[in-house]
């Protein structure tokens, strides 16, 4: 009878743990990909460098494709920002991840978390940098000019890092909207993944 007396969870966690759950089933790359639990670890860690190549590639061609085709590869590549959001809290937030339990080395587990971390931070970049390439591509006036495949991957890395030099401007809604959404994902990362990265890194040293 103890788990009767148990507390119940929030009705905002609950819902957020069965958002976050339905995510990881119909969201996330590894799900579909890998059906095979085994040598599940250097599966992803292949997964991670070919998505990180596909996505500089995409950066520097992109805007050569015909506007429906690079409409579509930015909207597949929300897909690379939700996986980082489901994938982080269901392991950081709700703990529910099997990243904690199946490395036997402990030392391992928090080296390979900073390598998939360091991934994903680099797709993030990647993905913005691309989303800014093609709305100034599209519109020139949405920055204050208009942005290079440099322009934009220094804007993102800016953005990410919260500097704000304020040598780029973006200036229409959508620019200002991918800007928000860029710096809400900073205040996510620093606050929940970066703290949560490292306390199991040097808890397992």
């Amino acid at each position: 009878m103890e788990h009767l007396n148990e507390p119940k969870r929030g009705v905002i966690v609950d819902h957020f743990s069965r958002a976050v759950e339905f995510g990881n089933r119909w969201f996330t790359l590894s799900n579909w990909i890998f059906r095979s639990q085994e040598h599940i670890f250097s599966k992803l860690e292949v997964m991670m460098v070919i998505i990180t190549a596909i996505c500089a590639v995409l950066l520097f061609t992109v805007h050569l494709f015909p506007y429906w085709l690079a409409l579509v590869i930015s909207i597949l590549l929300i897909q690379r920002v939700i996986e980082f959001l489901i994938v982080y809290s269901r392991n950081f937030i709700l703990n529910k991840g099997r990243i904690f339990t199946d490395f036997k080395t402990p030392g391992r587990r928090g080296q390979w978390l900073i390598l998939m971390f360091s991934f994903n931070i680099i797709q993030v970049v990647l993905v913005f940098a691309i989303w800014y390439r093609l709305i100034s591509f599209w519109e020139p006036a949405s920055f204050s000019r208009a942005l290079s495949i440099l322009d934009s991957l220094y804007f993102s890395v800016v953005t990410l890092l919260t500097v704000g030099y304020g040598d780029i401007i973006p200036l229409s809604a959508g620019a200002k909207g991918l800007v928000i959404a860029q710096l809400v994902l900073t205040f996510y990362t620093v606050v929940i993944v970066i703290n949560g990265v490292v306390s199991i890194h040097f808890r397992a040293k």
